[in-house]
């Protein structure tokens, strides 16, 4: 019981640290930090708290989520709306699409936390496959396009960024192929 609170506590305590200027500031400062160290760090932390509400609260939510359908689709609205780079410029220009920005994407990640283990195995392969196409997708777009999506970024940061997600998309698909061919299992995925 000690240790469910603390970890709760050292959640809202990470939440509230990346939410201060100091923090936020660094982390914003970079497309890179912004997209690949903030916005998934948020999620995390909301997974994590989904996994630690009480049974009788995820049972409630259980009856909204059936298959785990609601929650997954509710995740993919605010994935794919802070995909845009027009979003993340709002979110560094405007303090309450900061706001919603916080709010919403660690309810994105209660919702996946909430509805990934109700998901059928096929429609979790499913949506790891569209999440690794997303990666190379946005990865093409931002290393390719000459011109940047976003105000607030130089172009040399969004092809880092495209770097990255090419990279980080490759790292994926290989481990993978390791999993399915070999049955070696790199990463939980």
């Amino acid at each position: 019981m000690f240790n469910k609170i603390k970890r709760e506590w050292l959640l809202l305590a990470a939440f509230i640290a990346l939410a201060l200027p100091p923090l936020r500031q660094f982390l914003e400062q970079s497309m890179v930090t912004h997209m690949l160290v903030q916005i998934p760090i948020l999620a995390i932390i909301g997974w994590m708290i989904g996994k630690s509400l009480p049974e009788n609260w995820k049972n409630k939510i259980a009856s909204w989520n059936q298959w785990g359908i609601t929650g997954m689709a509710l995740a993919i609205v605010i994935m794919t709306y802070w995909m845009l780079p027009r979003a993340l410029d709002a979110a560094i220009s405007e303090w309450y699409f900061e706001l919603i920005k916080f709010v919403t994407i660690f309810i994105m990640g209660m919702s996946l936390s909430l509805s990934w283990p109700l998901l059928h195995p096929i429609a979790q392969g499913v949506f790891k496959l569209e999440f690794w196409a997303t990666f190379m997708r946005l990865g093409w777009l931002y290393l390719d396009l000459p011109d940047r999506l976003c105000a607030n970024y130089l172009l040399s940061d969004q092809r880092i960024l495209g770097q990255l997600l090419l990279l980080g998309g490759s790292a994926w698909a290989i481990a993978w192929v390791f999993r399915i061919m070999f049955g070696i299992k790199i990463i939980n995925t």
